[in-house]
């Protein structure tokens, strides 16, 4: 069965820009033999040039683009708890030689409003490029239980694992995501050169010096974001979020700014944000009972259209987020949306 005839059923909006946030890899040493030239937009392209520029190789105009220091993750206390989220978006295992945790170094992901809510992820580290094609062909399981398919499609192999395929397009640089974002990207490779097509301003974020992690977004218009607005009123009027942060204590660092479409609704925004954090009254009843760290206090200040914010995340705290995180990706990449009210209880109670 061809990926392209494969059903998808892409989860919500704000879920796989969670996930999104999650992801990214890098060079540095290869196991298996080096990768033919790979062919794009039908003439041959050195590896090198793959590896040297992952964000050209996502498709065009994402509405979220983020970026992850894997590496970095991995050292913090956090890593451990991110296994299962890169395991649920890049189907690869021990089956196949491949440990996240030693393999992978960056990952620059996208999320795109296609059919829903679609994502593609560019992953950088180290594959084995036979073993993973050994795996494929015992059609071995991986760590969801699905088997590990290969098939071909825009001229290169396609592996699958249900509804969440990959590409190895050097042993460094490897393409992922559901079947509508993997298309978008394999299709545009296959036809154009390989340039970036981001807005600017996304990719100035994303290269915020001593960041971990970043998360660049253009919302405005989102149907998905404006149907939220009554559970969550400081989406209202919101157009643009900017965010970056790291691993440091007390678990992970959050700064960034959300742009409005006009002072008054910036302004209603901070005030709805402050109103946010009092509505949380059962992670505060966790906190309390031992089983997360404190509730993290937003700072927030507006200027102009801005808003301007800080938020310091408990690793407990964080690690409880971590958790709802990748139980949400394991449905969106299964092909099982997640509740509409998947995180408003957390939220409202």
């Amino acid at each position: 069965m061809t990926f392209a005839a494969r059903r998808a059923h892409p989860g919500r909006f704000f879920a796989f820009a969670l996930s999104a946030t999650l992801l990214a890899l890098g060079p540095s040493g290869c196991r298996g033999g080096e990768q033919n030239l790979v062919l794009v937009g039908g003439r041959q392209v050195d590896p090198a040039v793959i590896d040297r520029d992952p964000v050209a190789l996502l498709p065009s105009n994402p509405v979220m683009l983020g970026y992850l220091d894997a590496a970095a993750m991995f050292q913090s206390s956090l890593g451990p708890d991110v296994g299962s989220i890169i395991a649920a978006v890049l189907p690869l295992g021990p089956e196949s030689n491949f440990v996240a945790s030693r393999d992978v170094t960056r990952i620059y992901s996208g999320v795109y409003a296609m059919q829903g809510a679609d994502f593609c992820a560019v992953v950088q580290g180290n594959f084995d490029v036979a073993s993973i094609h050994r795996a494929a062909e015992a059609r071995t399981k991986v760590s969801s239980g699905l088997p590990l398919v290969r098939s071909r499609y825009a001229d290169m192999d396609l592996y699958t694992a249900g509804n969440v395929g990959f590409v190895l397009l050097t042993p460094h640089t490897a393409l992922t995501g559901n079947e509508t974002g993997m298309r978008r990207a394999l299709d545009r490779l296959r036809t154009s050169e390989i340039k970036r097509s981001v807005a600017p301003w996304m990719i100035e974020l994303l290269n915020t010096p001593n960041a971990a992690f970043a998360l660049a977004g253009d919302i405005s218009g989102q149907g998905t974001v404006e149907a939220a607005t009554q559970k969550m009123p400081f989406l209202t009027g919101l157009q643009k979020v900017r965010t970056i942060g790291n691993f440091q204590p007390p678990g992970m660092n959050f700064a960034g700014s959300l742009t409005y479409a006009d002072a008054a609704s910036a302004a209603a925004g901070t005030t709805n944000l402050a109103d946010l954090q009092k509505l949380t009254g059962f992670m505060g009843l966790l906190s309390s009972l031992g089983l997360m760290g404190p509730v993290p206090q937003m700072q927030a200040a507006q200027r102009e259209n801005d808003v301007a914010f800080t938020m310091p995340v408990d690793t407990s705290f964080a690690r409880f987020l971590l958790g709802m995180l990748g139980d949400v990706a394991k449905k969106a990449t299964a092909g099982q949306a997640p509740s509409s009210g998947w995180v408003w209880p957390l939220l409202t109670r």
